[in-house]
């Protein structure tokens, strides 16, 4: 007696996943910070093995979460001075991993998709219509350190803090701000004196880190 293939099951009424951007929002809903395969799985009430057939890894499935995460950063702006525009560029940031933990390691270490590259790429071209006069490797090194200072600026969670101390929005949003032009003011000084180190010019893997070369 011949039998039918056996089939996958899912639970009554609920539709199959058609797109990897469904996975990519479950695996915001379960946050960067804490993302398995498993979890976002089971948010969406699949098997592993679904997600595994639409994102084979789960380094995968967070870089591309953070990659589209990141995508929501507005980089344009109708800053006059490349300062002003880092400024707005780094508090957005800040505010953008205040929202989605996780995503800060993502920015700081990658490895990188091709649209966060074309963003980097984008940061650097902004800070060059400011500033002509920059070479690319300056603009490099001026974009990432925004990056950088923002990212470790970040709003803590607020269970690492008693309720009476947790730090007041206005007060972080000001120390951002504060750090953002101590650093700004001391990058334009030393740029001004030819301090600038050697960096990678074009936006790679290592973007936000200082080359030897």
């Amino acid at each position: 007696m011949s039998t039918s293939p056996a089939r996958s099951r899912r639970s009554p009424g609920r539709p199959a996943i058609t797109s990897t951007d469904e996975i990519l929002d479950a695996a915001e809903r379960v946050g960067l910070d804490r993302l398995t395969r498993a979890e976002v799985a089971q948010v969406l009430g699949v098997s592993a093995a679904t997600i595994r057939h639409h994102v084979d890894s789960t380094d995968r499935l967070y870089s591309l979460a953070c990659a589209r995460a990141f995508g929501r950063l507005q980089l344009d702006s109708d800053s006059k001075s490349w300062q002003d525009y880092l400024r707005t560029l780094g508090q957005r940031f800040a505010e953008l991993v205040t929202a989605t933990p996780g995503l800060e390691d993502y920015v700081l270490r990658g490895p990188y998709e091709e649209r966060t590259l074309d963003q980097f790429e984008r940061i650097m071209n902004e800070v060059l219509l400011r500033k002509p006069e920059f070479d690319r490797a300056t603009a490099h090194l001026l974009g990432s350190r925004t990056l950088i200072i923002s990212a470790a600026l970040h709003t803590p969670a607020r269970n690492r803090y008693p309720d009476s101390q947790y730090p007041k929005p206005d007060t972080l949003s000001a120390v951002v701000s504060w750090t953002l032009d101590a650093f700004l003011v001391g990058a334009e000084t030393m740029i001004d004196s030819g301090l600038v180190p050697a960096v990678v010019p074009t936006p790679d893997a290592s973007w936000t880190h200082i080359s030897d070369h």
